[in-house]
């Protein structure tokens, strides 16, 4: 088990390095997105209408293929006619990917008309169609990179795509005046590149085979899941679009940003681990110690990101001000604690409801999902009148709970993993108070704020110490760590021993 967890933490830094990456690109446009020169503060809330319908679309374009390749791959029925088996996933993703943009491209007056009320928005919506499409076929490319733990091709890769996109927007905006649509237009050129910078990797990886009665199967494994993957986006979407029916566009705006700073831990944190453990649970799914891998996967997680959550929530304001080109987005220090909070719950849904894939009761999942993305619409719809961009945060928490513990519970009733709860629970409470406090400290000076939650992230891992949280052999497994990377004249020799973790089994 010590070298599958040496194994998820080197390619979880690889794949972190890569999503870091892409958190700089967007903190770096978030100063010129918000700068009045130019957007205003009401074409901000704009583009995160833009992005979220985005991620629903391509959702909707990728269909239920991503899911059901990603189970068959390592079957050991498909182990031998792998390429055929991608061969004849990518081609029918194509197909319906394709088929759909035709039917959506016709229909991209009506789109704008539903989100904006105005049929001015038409191109602008025929980008997001095409980004949405080709971003849900490399998508499927990226999953076969992860299953074959490419983590250093896909995070280059994907360097390689951001990079362009980032000089592409940069250019478009500032020297082309092109808005909004140079946003979009950079992004459709980014995909396009990504997938011609990978087709030799592509064409190697096919062999042509077409099996009716596998990919018959596939669809029926996989459309459950991709209702519920469906679902999914539209519950962590459904707080902009019901602040864009029920509020204003400068509440979406605000709500925009905040959702970003707290995605900075979901992506560079949550999604790296679920990048990496994804294919070490399917293959670990048979071996002993896969429970106890389980386990403390989702402790050693859950950790990492509730430390990333209270320093994030501790410094949102400071953080607010420097990365903004407007005092009007000041205000979203009040709401990043509480969708900061809920990324810890997304993040042990992420592990717990492993269970429910293993044991293959894709329809369960779909279930939870649905309900949970009920729910969330309910709340908003209570709470946005109520408390505005608060109001949508309190339900994207709630529902996140709820989300989590559903997955949980059913989880452990079809695959039970003996986890540690207690901890999980200090964990959790700690961190929340922790987060909280800094909403105290608002109007404090600078230099009194900045020492206050500077000592307060540096006292939080010691009071989880005194609340017995770390085993002695954890903390041991910490001291070797530190006592070896410590030492710099050992630095090659430590980073060429990350390439001889390989997986135990």
């Amino acid at each position: 088990m010590l070298k599958s967890i040496k194994l998820t933490i080197k390619d979880s830094l690889i794949y972190g390095f890569g999503n870091i990456a892409v958190k700089i690109v967007g903190l770096i446009l978030i100063p010129l997105y918000t700068n009045p020169q130019y957007f205003s503060t009401e074409e901000f809330g704009i583009i995160g209408i833009l992005d979220i319908s985005g991620l629903v679309l391509t959702t909707l374009l990728a269909f239920s293929l991503p899911h059901s390749f990603f189970r068959w791959y390592w079957d050991k029925d498909h182990r031998d006619n792998q390429k055929g088996l991608f061969f004849m996933t990518l081609v029918s993703q194509i197909v319906i990917t394709g088929s759909l943009c035709l039917l959506l491209i016709p229909l991209s007056g009506n789109i704008s008309e539903l989100l904006f009320n105005t049929g001015d928005r038409t191109k602008v919506i025929t980008l997001v169609i095409l980004t949405s499409a080709f971003q849900a076929i490399n998508y499927l490319v990226s999953i076969l990179l992860r299953l074959q733990s490419r983590s250093a091709l896909f995070t280059f890769s994907n360097l390689f795509k951001l990079t362009t996109v980032l000089f592409l927007t940069l250019y478009l905006i500032i020297v082309k005046k092109a808005g909004i649509e140079g946003i979009y237009l950079a992004q459709v050129t980014g995909n396009v590149l990504y997938l011609l910078a990978l087709s030799g990797y592509i064409i190697k990886n096919c062999k042509v085979s077409f099996n009716k009665i596998v990919l018959r199967e596939m669809h029926v494994y996989g459309f459950p899941l991709f209702l519920g993957s469906l679902a999914t986006v539209f519950m962590n979407v459904v707080d902009r679009y019901s602040l864009n029916t029920l509020s204003v566009l400068r509440s979406v705006a605000l709500y925009t940003l905040a959702v970003k700073l707290a995605s900075v831990i979901k992506l560079v944190i949550v999604d790296s681990v679920k990048l990496t453990i994804m294919p070490i649970f399917m293959k670990k799914m048979d071996s002993p110690d896969s429970r106890r891998f389980h386990s403390k996967i989702l402790l050693y997680t859950s950790f990492v990101v509730m430390y990333a959550i209270v320093g994030l929530s501790l410094f949102s304001l400071e953080i607010t001000k420097i990365i903004t080109g407007s005092r009007d987005f000041w205000n979203v220090v009040f709401i990043v604690p509480l969708l900061s909070l809920s990324i810890f719950f997304i993040s042990m849904k992420e592990i717990t409801v492993y269970g429910l894939y293993i044991t293959k009761k894709s329809r369960l999942i779909s279930y939870i999902i649905v309900s949970a993305t009920i729910l969330n619409i309910v709340l908003n719809i209570i709470f946005v009148p109520l408390w505005d961009i608060t109001g949508a945060a309190v339900s994207t928490l709630l529902s996140q709970v709820y989300f989590w513990y559903m997955c949980h519970y059913f989880s452990q009733k079809e695959y039970h993993i003996p986890y540690e709860t207690r901890k999980l629970v200090i964990l959790f409470i700690s961190g929340a108070l922790f987060s909280l406090s800094g909403l105290l400290m608002v109007n404090a000076g600078l230099t009194a704020r900045m020492v206050i939650k500077v000592l307060l992230v540096i006292l939080f891992p010691f009071i989880l110490y005194f609340l017995n949280f770390f085993e002695e052999a954890e903390i041991n497994a910490v001291r070797g760590f530190v006592v070896k990377w410590a030492d710099l004249r050992r630095l090659g020799d430590n980073l060429r021993s990350l390439k001889n973790i390989t997986d135990d089994l």
